[in-house]
């Protein structure tokens, strides 16, 4: 039951960074950007590794 709810969340979190892009991710997530917000760093780590997932994927797909 857990794996659904990490799959749901990765699912969200890949749609937002299709929707804004990886610029719009860095602008509203990055620590630097957010220096008072404790949290950042983790919730900009789980963005960087859902975004470079997602890149791994789609150059796999471009070489088969």
């Amino acid at each position: 039951m857990e794996n659904l709810k990490l799959t749901d969340y990765f699912n969200k979190i890949q749609d937002e960074i299709m929707l804004i892009g990886w610029n719009g991710i860095v602008e509203r997530y990055h620590p630097d950007v957010n220096p008072n917000d404790k949290e950042s760093f983790r919730i900009f780590r789980m963005y960087k590794n859902v975004y470079l997932n997602m890149k791994k994927r789609l150059k796999q797909q471009s070489i088969l």
